[in-house]
């Protein structure tokens, strides 16, 4: 998955929220509900952040994601119940 940022120095959580749902639901067949990632994380190539995914009937899991380069793309790395 590539989220790019053009040269941000911050990554941008909406693109990356709605980049996150999209590929959640296809991988997984479930609905989304929402996915909250932080606003604050620096574009740090090769570091990691995670976001929160609620499915439509409330559960919780954590996607991992990596920052690839200083374009802000993300690479997601897994998605894991907490």
């Amino acid at each position: 998955m590539a989220v790019g940022g053009c040269g941000a120095t911050v990554i941008d959580p909406a693109k990356t929220e709605a980049a996150i749902k999209a590929e959640v639901q296809v991988k997984t067949d479930t609905k989304i509900k929402s996915v909250d990632c932080p606003s604050d994380i620096q574009v740090i190539p090769g570091s990691e952040f995670s976001c929160t995914v609620t499915a439509a009937d409330g559960t919780e899991a954590t996607a991992d994601l990596e920052i690839l380069n200083d374009d802000a793309d993300v690479d997601f790395l897994r998605l894991t119940n907490p």
